[in-house]
């Protein structure tokens, strides 16, 4: 699948923070201009969000089981490959997009062909908060069919029409 071949691309970015053991990462980054490390990270009962103080315990951690979970998949097309997750906590979202740049052309052949990028945009209730850009420069971002296997596995099917996730019948 098109998911298998362009796999190397998410790999060439500097690691900078990793998940805890047991989960795998869909996004982590220092926050640009802060001291913050921000992870986004899950594994087969949930996903997980931590925010706070880089080599610190994080001032927010939250996790998120695949019935509830905000999920938005990749549509296939367009020059980057992105996703987001969305965690909630009362009356805030947490929506963190993760992607990579597919440069074609001149682009390309420049040192780094395929820059990640992600942030987060908090919301208290519909109005936005924060929007926290990541330091390119530490960005991982690792796409996968596995948040789209667990929603799945939850007992959803994704509308591509309607681009919304439906519990199946």
């Amino acid at each position: 699948m098109l998911r298998s071949v362009i796999a190397y691309l998410l790999t060439a970015s500097a690691a900078f923070a990793s998940c805890p053991n047991g989960q795998s990462s869909f996004l982590t980054c220092q926050i640009e201009g802060k001291p913050k490390v921000m992870q986004a990270c899950y594994d087969a009962e949930a996903a997980h969000y931590s925010f706070g103080p880089r080599g610190g315990p994080a001032e927010l951690a939250l996790s998120e089981t695949y019935e509830t979970l905000g999920y938005t998949p990749w549509p296939g097309v367009g020059r980057s490959i992105w996703e987001t997750v969305t965690f909630t906590n009362g009356d805030y979202r947490y929506v963190v997009n993760g992607g990579v740049d597919r440069m074609f052309g001149d682009e390309a052949e420049s040192e780094n062909p395929h820059p990640q990028f992600g942030s987060v945009t908090v919301f208290k209730g519909e109005k936005i908060i924060a929007e926290l850009a990541c330091d390119p420069a530490t960005v991982s971002f690792s796409w996968s069919d596995n948040l789209y296997d667990y929603k799945e596995a939850a007992g959803f099917e994704w509308d591509y029409r309607d681009r919304v996730w439906r519990a199946r019948r």
